[in-house]
């Protein structure tokens, strides 16, 4: 991933509690992030995973950015990881075509969370 990319997801992620640890763009980007909520509470909150994704719809429309899986790896402020979640590529085109709705998005992606602690 090239560093305006990784600027732009990192400065998103960080408005949104993250803080951006690794990030690789392949067949999918995969991510690792600390969450100063996922500390606080000892599990990744569904509220944050919500706002990770809308960060990935954002980039995926206002920056021309390729849609790809979202596979994310979160971590406590001390690196420890509490969970991991992913959203689908195929997910995030059949929700732009209308084929799914934002409730049935939602349910996939937190579905896939799986916690850690």
């Amino acid at each position: 991933m090239d560093e305006d990319r990784r600027f732009a997801l990192e400065s998103r992620l960080t408005n949104s509690g993250c803080y951006l640890e690794s990030v690789a763009a392949g067949d999918a980007y995969e991510l690792t992030y600390q969450s100063v909520a996922a500390g606080q509470h000892g599990e990744v909150p569904h509220q944050q995973v919500g706002d990770v994704v809308n960060v990935f719809r954002e980039l995926f429309d206002e920056e021309d950015w390729p849609v790809r899986t979202v596979r994310a790896t979160v971590t406590d402020l001390d690196g420890e990881e509490l969970g991991s979640w992913r959203a689908e590529a195929a997910w995030f085109d059949a929700l732009a075509d209308g084929d799914l709705t934002e409730v049935e998005f939602s349910g996939r992606v937190l579905d896939s969370l799986h916690d850690d602690a």
